[in-house]
């Protein structure tokens, strides 16, 4: 990417493949207060196949994440919709996805060395690029949005590890975005990773795919990194089904957090769609004369105050809607119900089997 192109917040990836070209876009997305927020990254690819990695759904809100032909995950949402179910296939402990490269030293002191408030910055445009050099397959066509997702000081609580632990995005002026969440008591356990979870959507559960060995030379690098404070962040993937959050880059960097009771920092890929804002011109006009006239009568009336209750009247820009897309893979309610059935038998872990089948609340 040249100078040019950093300046202005925008770049482009064209990968040819065969006779397909497979083109990328992202730019900088700030608020109305010229503060950064974040990324707008397009895809443009072909539809014509599913990903490696995707999501399956079927009818009685069932679904199934998929590596290939390899389930990672079942889920199904409660019948309350307080929460869903999550089941998971213990995966073979490996490095991290192979659309992130693994992070390299150099990489690690060159963000180190920028100042905080450009750092995430740097980190998310990072990410972003290798995902668009790997052509990172979950990436299916259509608009998506990074995000931070960093620690809220004034939640956590001090000696209490990561269940005081409370992340967020950053604090913005309407920018129209998906705002994320998560506590440290939705993260789930790679080391001894159990198969069934109740995932309360009140957490934000960040899900990992595969195992992580605590005894790895790389866990021991990145608990050094931790201590040092230059801990790059863990890369995740919302799934809204779930209302949680996927790792696709990072499993030992959040492990080494987890270690060495350091706040990790995340980025938050999401697909959006727009969805146009109606505003009523009758509304907008009893607002701006109930304001010209408060102005009118007290000269001190404060600017700020006026220019953002306008700004809040007649700003019709479209809010971005975080989804995920999924495909209709399922073949039917009784395929899912007998794949959970056989699998949970053959792990021993059948205790729940009835409210995950019936979609009961924990």
């Amino acid at each position: 990417m040249s100078d040019d192109e950093n300046l202005w917040g925008f770049a482009r990836n064209d990968v040819r493949k065969g006779s397909a070209v497979k083109q990328f876009y992202w730019r900088d997305l700030k608020d109305l207060e010229e503060n950064w927020v974040g990324l707008s990254v397009e895809v443009k690819r072909s539809k014509s196949s599913k990903p490696p990695l995707h999501l399956l759904s079927g009818n009685n809100a069932r679904m199934k994440l998929m590596l290939n032909d390899v389930p990672l995950f079942w889920g199904t949402i409660a019948t309350s919709y307080y929460g869903a179910w999550l089941v998971r296939n213990p995966q073979p402990i490996q490095a991290d996805s192979p659309s992130v490269p693994a992070i390299g030293s150099a990489d690690v002191q060159e963000h180190f060395e920028l100042p905080p408030d450009q750092r995430i910055r740097g980190w998310c445009r990072y990410f972003i690029n290798k995902l668009m050099e790997n052509q990172a397959d979950f990436l299916y066509p259509g608009h998506w949005v990074a995000r931070p997702m960093l620690p809220h000081a004034g939640r956590s609580k001090s000696g209490d590890g990561s269940s005081g632990w409370y992340f967020s995005t950053l604090p913005d002026a309407s920018s129209h975005l998906p705002n994320w969440y998560a506590r440290g008591e939705g993260i789930l356990d790679n080391v001894q990773a159990q198969t069934v979870h109740w995932l309360d959507w009140d957490l934000g559960h960040i899900i990992g795919v595969h195992a992580v060995d605590p005894l790895a030379g790389r866990l021991k690098w990145w608990r050094k990194k931790a201590r040092e404070g230059s801990l790059p962040p863990v890369l995740l993937w919302y799934v809204g089904g779930l209302c949680s959050y996927v790792i696709i880059d990072g499993h030992y960097r959040l492990q080494a957090a987890l270690d060495e009771d350091v706040q990790p920092t995340f980025i938050v890929v999401s697909s959006t769609d727009a969805r146009q804002v109606k505003l009523c011109e009758e509304t907008q006009q009893r607002v701006f004369s109930s304001l010209m006239m408060q102005n009118a009568k007290n000269p001190d009336f404060d600017v700020r105050t006026l220019n953002q209750a306008l700004i809040n009247t007649f700003d019709d820009r479209p809010y971005h809607r975080a989804g995920t897309h999924a495909w209709a893979g399922i073949a039917s309610d009784q395929q899912w119900v007998a794949e959970v059935t056989s699998f949970l038998k053959e792990q021993g872990t059948a205790d729940n089997l009835d409210d995950i089948v019936g979609r009961c609340e924990w």
